[in-house]
């Protein structure tokens, strides 16, 4: 996952909005219930499944160095030993259970300017090149501005949820400047995501969530600050959602004295 400030110079597209912002969710990690990152994946045209025809041409010149770090991954919300859940290859297949966890945890609709794309390997991968270098860790992107874009490759049903979730944490509010406080933001709406799918059994995938999360990020200054912040907020007793809308609102900050 990764949190970047500036992409409207990298796109042109039929929107008349800029992009301003991407962020990622990827595992570095072999999936053990039958799929693996670098496995080929067959294309269909059929598979190609958006809310509206999308056209992009990167621009010839780029105004400033793009970098990604890929360090979060589903498993850490899920169980090691978690049943084997179904192969998703479009939005129609994951739309409704995402909607419904959704109101379940929100207690409101998902908000219509969110646009959720599940693509086929060889289309996901073609359209992150023109945002930047591609490595087959990458599950998911968002870009969030006006109009707010998700794009997730397919993949079995317990690990896309956890990337959607993660994705939508990012979108669903505008981008805070402060990208300790937006990784922070995404993290504590994933915990609260996951928990409500275990929660309610959404889809049955109550088995698949672990009970707590455990997870040792890499010490880069950004995710391990941002993870240990929404760990010991929520250890105190804060809910994982609360923190996420306190951090949207720029009520608290990782770099608040007092919390």
């Amino acid at each position: 996952m990764h949190y970047s400030s500036s992409l409207e110079y990298l796109v042109e597209s039929s929107y008349t909005s800029s992009y301003s912002n991407i962020n990622y969710f990827s595992k570095n990690i072999v999936y053990n219930h039958g799929y693996a990152p670098n496995e080929p994946v067959m294309f269909n045209e059929s598979y190609f499944r958006m809310t509206s025809t999308i056209k992009y041409k990167p621009k010839q010149e780029y105004s400033s160095t793009y970098t990604t770090n890929h360090l979060f991954t589903p498993e850490i919300f899920l169980n090691a030993s978690r049943p084997n859940t179904r192969f998703v290859v479009g939005i129609d297949g994951v739309k409704s259970i995402v909607e419904e966890n959704f109101q379940l945890m929100m207690k409101e609709k998902l908000p219509g300017n969110i646009s959720i794309n599940i693509l086929p390997f060889d289309e996901f991968k073609s359209l992150h090149s023109i945002f930047g270098v591609w490595n087959n860790g990458i599950l998911g992107f968002s870009i969030n501005n006006i109009k707010k874009e998700i794009f997730v490759r397919e993949n079995h049903l317990d690990v896309l949820m956890i990337v959607i979730g993660h994705e939508i944490g990012h979108v669903m509010t505008p981008k805070l400047a402060n990208k300790h406080d937006e990784e922070a933001k995404a993290f504590a709406f994933s915990i609260e995501w996951a928990k409500t799918i275990k929660e309610h059994d959404v889809a049955n995938l109550g088995l698949s969530i672990k009970n707590g999360v455990d997870f040792e990020p890499a010490r880069n200054g950004l995710h391990d600050v941002a993870f240990s912040f929404v760990d010991f907020m929520v250890k105190k007793g804060r809910k994982a959602i609360g923190l996420h809308n306190d951090l949207a609102r720029n009520y608290i900050s990782i770099f608040n004295i007092f919390y």
